[in-house]
């Protein structure tokens, strides 16, 4: 209780007499406050020149249970208030963005940032924002019991408790609804519109991720940080024409079917005025926004049964199952499915995507072992070689590209189905090309994989048709 009211006290003082306080005295007061708290020796961190107008003092702290923190202590005036960033869906701001990443290059598990009146606490590892207090009064409340080395060394920090998933969803969703209607409304653009901006956006900063995109010269995660640092920066016109340019380029260059050329949506990306504060809000969204999970649990909103379609676990087809074993190294390029999103939900698309690349994954195996029987028993010359070749599935030259263009058929009933599976459908691509290292070369086509549902479905007239269970029939006469 005692030490509390000092750091209070400590605190009060740093912003009454801030006007004549020194960088020395900046380190003074960090070094109370922590030998308050019980860190007696930190070790002394030096800012990256980059960092130094942040004119930041930092320390590192390392407990005796394997714990390190980052700690920043920042002049007042650097730190938005944490409830505003918070209200507006944000994780950080500007300053603890720029902490946050250099915290994370000193290999430590949290990082602490203050300037005695505003805090926020993160986990490093995961971008998560796990405590924030606007005052005084709410770092004494909050910060003190975890922050103290005894109650480190006794686990505290692991009962911090994490934010659901739902919870970040919610709002990565009303953030996306915001900037939807902000650029529909600014050239009275159909809402769809609004929605294909923000999907690239979500598209890129999980390509950002996920780094497929490599070729000479192709370098994503650097064109990205240079469009955002621009955003940030003190001369930020432009940033329209750089923010095009790029999604541009990720359509022409690689084939990427959303990004290709909307001539009024593109007018409204390319002005300073919208594109320079989405950026920078963009750009101060935790990394764990942009997984599968939460980027589609963020569609799990408005009417049940859409709701249901999110969470919806894909239901055992034996039929379907039934089909995929029958096929062979000669009749796989013609193995078609289609999934009725309606009817099973979009996990639906990742369980079938993959179902169809296990296919072509063990035929190809077939195949090759074909191969090697004929090499066994003859000598093949250069047309013999060439005859083999040209019988090699197409299904096997790359097999999520071919799924996409000629495995599946994905049914809609209205655009929101349409928008949700296209997204899931893009983001599980660069999943699964990050996770198996494939050659990336380009997106699929998806010009004819997505399919505005028929009233009657062949699978319906499966059903409707055929004939009744014997024992059906019997309870019904009954």
């Amino acid at each position: 209780m005692e030490s509390s009211v000092e750091i209070t006290k400590l605190c009060e003082s740093w912003w009454g007499k801030l006007a004549d306080k020194s960088k020395p005295d900046q380190r003074t007061y960090a070094a109370q406050l922590l030998g308050l708290l019980g860190w007696q020796h930190p070790a002394p961190v030096e800012p990256k020149p980059g960092l130094v107008h942040l004119s930041a003092v930092s320390y590192v702290l390392r407990s005796n249970a394997q714990v390190s923190i980052a700690t920043h202590f920042v002049l007042p005036g650097t730190l938005e208030p944490p409830s505003i960033m918070v209200e507006r869906g944000l994780d950080f701001c500007e300053a603890t963005r720029l902490l946050v990443n250099e915290s994370r290059v000193l290999n430590v598990d949290y990082a602490f940032i203050t300037d005695l009146h505003r805090s926020y606490f993160y986990d490093t590892r995961t971008d998560e924002l796990l405590l924030y207090a606007d005052a005084p009064a709410g770092f004494r409340r909050d910060f003190i019991p975890l922050l103290t080395r005894a109650n480190i060394e006794r686990g505290a920090l692991d009962e911090i408790r994490r934010q659901p998933r739902s919870h970040t969803a919610r709002q990565l969703r009303e953030w996306c609804h915001h900037w939807c209607t902000t650029i529909a409304d600014n050239a009275y653009l159909p809402e769809e519109d609004g929605y294909l901006a923000i999907d690239r956006l979500l598209v890129l900063r999980y390509l950002f991720e996920h780094d497929i995109l490599k070729r000479t010269g192709w370098y994503l995660r650097k064109r990205f940080a240079g469009v955002v640092g621009k955003a940030f920066s003190h001369d930020p016109r432009g940033c329209g024409k750089l923010l095009r340019g790029l999604f541009h380029d990720i359509g022409f260059d690689w084939k990427a079917g959303l990004f290709a050329p909307v001539p009024a949506l593109d007018a409204v990306i390319e002005k300073d005025m919208i594109a320079i504060p989405l950026l920078k809000e963009f750009s101060l969204h935790s990394r764990s926004k942009f997984s599968i999970a939460t980027i589609l649990e963020s569609f799990n909103h408005g009417e049940a049964a859409e709701k249901a379609r999110v969470r919806m676990v894909p239901d055992e087809n034996e039929e379907r199952e039934e089909y995929l074993a029958k096929q062979t190294v000669d009749t796989i390029d013609k193995v078609h499915l289609e999934i009725d999103l309606a009817d099973e939900g979009y996990r639906a698309i990742f369980h079938w995507f993959d179902k169809l690349v296990e296919l072509y994954e063990h035929r190809e195996t077939d195949f090759d072992t074909r191969v090697e029987n004929m090499v066994g028993h003859d000598e093949l010359d250069l047309f013999a070689w060439s005859d083999i070749a040209a019988k090699r599935p197409k299904a096997l030259a790359d097999k999520y590209q071919y799924t996409v263009e000629h495995g599946l058929t994905l049914y809609y009933s209205t655009p929101r189905q349409l928008r949700t599976a296209r997204l899931m459908l893009y983001l599980h691509l660069i999943s699964r090309y990050d996770q198996t290292k494939h050659r990336f070369t380009q997106f699929p086509t998806m010009d004819n994989v997505f399919k505005l549902r028929p009233k009657v479905l062949d699978t319906d007239r499966k059903w409707i048709y055929q004939p009744p269970v014997e024992g059906d029939m019997d309870e019904w006469m009954a």
